[in-house]
């Protein structure tokens, strides 16, 4: 089973309603939306996929297909940029 969890290295914090962030490693820095910040924080440790989304439907009304479908490529897209990390086991 796969967990994710975000990269230790990256600093974050909210401004205003959205969370931004800076990897220092590479320099960059990234704003993200309502769902994703709630991502972002539930990510503080290990989560698999079926969590997150197990939580994010306890917050939102959502489809737990339609979920997973965009929690994974949120979650992809953030581990192309190295902002989180995957655990497997």
């Amino acid at each position: 089973m796969t967990r994710y969890i975000r990269n230790s290295k990256t600093i974050s914090g909210r401004l205003h309603d959205e969370m931004v962030m800076m990897d220092m490693d590479q320099g960059k820095y990234f704003s993200l939306n309502q769902t994703a910040t709630v991502i972002w924080e539930m990510l503080e440790n290990p989560m698999t996929i079926e969590d997150i989304c197990t939580r994010l439907a306890e917050d939102f009304e959502v489809d737990m297909r339609q979920c997973r479908e965009d929690v994974l490529s949120y979650l992809e897209e953030m581990t192309d940029r190295g902002l989180i990390s995957e655990e497997k086991g």
